[in-house]
């Protein structure tokens, strides 16, 4: 039971730096480089893929657990903190961000009027946030209710 609950601690200390470095990186190249208003907190809480801190847990705990793979063991932490920090630079940070955050075409109604082939850059609590059509990498708050649902979303 103590080596359960040692590979459990292990593991989600781990986990929880692994999730920092990925998320602190996304912060900074790609949240506070289109200007997106929101905290770090807010961005880090509603952005968990919660069931994947199970598996991630039991891995780093299991990892730590292995005995006799000193080189192994070191390798492996090594490779997937050096993958976490690859946000960290800002052109991968910034297609990290994308990929896990952006959608492509979308439109927005103001009262009469509809905006069409607008990008969501991030969408969290209530609000989009879109890329502005001048070409800056700057964003505008939008309720997420005035986005236009379409059949297949």
């Amino acid at each position: 039971m103590i080596k359960f609950v040692t590979m459990l601690l292990y593991g989600l200390l781990f986990w929880m730096a692994f999730v920092f470095i990925f998320y602190a990186g996304l912060m900074v190249n790609y949240i506070k480089a289109y200007n997106i208003p929101i905290f770090f907190n807010e961005f880090f809480v509603d952005n968990q893929q919660w069931w994947l801190w199970i598996a991630g847990v039991l891995l780093y705990g299991a990892a730590f657990m292995v005995k006799n793979r000193k080189r192994a063991k070191s390798l492996f932490y090594l490779l997937s903190f050096l993958i976490a920090a690859l946000t960290w630079i800002p052109d991968f940070g910034d297609q990290i961000g994308k990929a896990l955050f952006a959608k492509e075409s979308l439109s927005y109604r103001f009262d009469h009027t509809r905006v069409d082939s607008v990008t969501l850059l991030y969408s969290g609590r209530g609000y989009d946030y879109v890329l502005l059509p001048n070409g800056k990498r700057s964003a505008v708050k939008y309720p997420s209710s005035y986005r236009v649902k379409i059949a297949a979303d």
